[in-house]
């Protein structure tokens, strides 16, 4: 049996998650249709998979989805999440305020058991495929906590976060890279000036409130006002997360494209979900307290656990 979903927003990670889908959806065992993209211009845009219908209220598909993935920035995903949660539909978004996260992760856990839904929290690489890996170093080195240091890369949080503190942003892009020590993380920040920022006096105030704000307080932050943000920007990221101890020392490293990543997370997310939702096991999750297996396919644990070669 297939699950059905659809994607919730047309940003880069909305994208990215219909590019995983194309290519997903070319293999014989696939187990996944999408249903449609939400979103509120529905009808901007000519960049959607072919035949895939385009709507701006999930209530106009033609086939009610199973799941919805809610690629949203994270500011403002959890409107979505509640809104479909409510109306009985699981949902994947790939919230990456990792404070706020067990916060969240409550308030929608008693909203999804109370509509026999399943909603599966913060499932992008990290947080998301991170956290599970975090998880599982304890299997093989018990003292000490993982370590995870992110960088080089862009932060798509951080750069959503850098558009939105002033209209007049032309661009921008936040670049992480590794700290001085590991565990640690430094931020180079680029704007790119038009005729609102050319005044040293708006300078000094997104800078300002860059520099106050949650995402970037605690980091050691540099930033530019640059012309284009051309020679600085790329869509790459990733980490390393290390774990020593007496039994094993354990280093794991992830670099791929940031959008991707996350959106391959979430697919997979979505396909557990499914599953959870089907066994009546409603309520939040992260990805950590999901079986590993249930991101995998296959209609049987036979066949998954051949997947990946038991």
């Amino acid at each position: 049996m297939k699950t059905t979903i659809a994607i919730s927003s047309w940003g880069n990670i909305g994208k990215a998650a219909a590019a995983i889908h194309a290519k997903e959806s070319q293999a014989a065992d696939h187990d996944i249709e999408l249903a449609g993209i939400i979103r509120r211009n529905a009808n901007s845009g000519t960049e959607y998979l072919a035949g895939v219908p385009v709507v701006d209220d999930v209530s106009r598909l033609a086939v009610k989805p199973d799941v919805i993935i809610c690629a949203a920035p994270s500011h403002c995903v959890m409107e979505d999440v509640q809104k479909y949660i409510k109306l009985g539909i699981s949902t994947v978004d790939c919230f990456d305020n990792h404070k706020e996260i067990a916060e969240w992760r409550e308030r929608l856990d008693t909203l999804a058991k109370n509509h026999q839904a399943v909603s599966v929290i913060a499932s992008g690489w990290d947080p998301g495929f991170d956290s599970v890996v975090r998880a599982l170093t304890g299997l093989v080195v018990t003292e000490h906590d993982p370590v995870t240091t992110f960088g080089p890369g862009r932060s798509m949080g951080h750069t959503t976060t850098v558009k939105s503190i002033h209209p007049g942003i032309k661009d921008a892009v936040s670049i992480t890279l590794p700290g001085n020590k590991p565990g640690l993380q430094k931020r180079e920040v680029f704007i790119a000036l038009n005729d609102m920022l050319a005044d040293e006096s708006v300078q000094n105030k997104i800078r300002g409130e860059i520099l106050e704000h949650p995402y970037f307080k605690n980091d050691d932050t540099k930033i530019f006002f640059v012309e284009s943000i051309t020679a600085h920007d790329t869509n790459m990221h990733g980490g390393i997360i290390t774990r020593d101890g007496s039994a094993a020392k354990v280093e794991i490293k992830l670099h791929g494209d940031n959008a991707l990543m996350t959106a391959a997370a979430m697919y997979g997310a979505a396909r557990a979900a499914a599953r959870a939702q089907t066994a009546g096991n409603y309520g939040c999750l992260t990805l950590a307290e999901i079986p590993p297996l249930d991101f995998v396919k296959g209609q049987t644990t036979t066949e998954r656990l051949a997947k990946i070669k038991y």
